[in-house]
């Protein structure tokens, strides 16, 4: 599994790169919107390289050679949601050490970029869009899930904004006072419990429509 993982990060030395000038670009562009920037740098650079490894295989066929080989289609499938985390932990990375150079030569940013908030909202966001994405490029490949991917994408980022600009100032007064009254250990769990069962499913269901697929 670790040369599984590791095949995806070697076949996106150039977007590894091109993501490094984005995440600076991100912090010059979006650092007056608070965490809400950090997510989003995180978001963009770990989901555009974990879609990229997929569409990189379905290009040169990859999946061909893959299920030729005397490996499992569950270690196959696990790789590339295990592989997702890499990127989210590059992501994180590059943000700390831009960062910590933005502190260094005291470059003047209307907030601070690096916030865990920030990368709690982003680790949420990428599991939920993945989570999606995953399953229907395991059932018909990259190229044939883009534009359905795409518009899921839509939906729920119009939705999100809908339900958000929807919200009254009672409902907005209960939901902080709800998250004000826990703990972090219970936030914590709040959190991570939909998560890991938005993350098993997708898992889930991707094995099902990969080892169903005819190549």
């Amino acid at each position: 599994m670790y040369y599984l993982i590791k095949k995806d990060i070697l076949i996106q030395k150039k977007n590894l790169l091109m993501s490094c000038i984005l995440m600076i670009f991100f912090v010059v562009t979006l650092s007056n919107i608070g965490i809400a920037g950090l997510s989003i740098s995180i978001l963009a650079i770990s989901y555009t390289l974990a879609l990229g490894a997929s569409q990189i295989e379905d290009k040169n066929k990859s999946d061909l050679m893959l299920v030729s080989l005397p490996i499992k289609k569950s270690k196959i499938v696990l790789s590339k949601y295990i592989s997702i985390y890499v990127f989210v932990l590059y992501a994180i990375l590059v943000n700390f050490i831009i960062s910590v150079l933005i502190k260094l030569f005291h470059i003047p940013l209307k907030f601070e970029w690096f916030t865990l908030n920030g990368l709690f909202v982003a680790i949420i966001l990428i599991t939920i869009f993945t989570s999606i994405s995953m399953p229907l490029i395991f059932k018909w490949g990259y190229t044939k899930a883009k534009v359905p991917n795409y518009i899921i994408f839509f939906l729920f980022v119009i939705g999100a904004t809908s339900v958000i600009s929807n919200m009254n100032y009672y409902s907005t007064t209960r939901m902080f006072e709800f998250i004000g009254q826990r703990s972090n250990p219970e936030m914590a769990l709040l959190i991570l419990i939909p998560l890991l069962l938005i993350i098993t499913i997708s898992y889930l269901l991707s094995l099902t429509f990969y080892s169903n697929r005819e190549f």
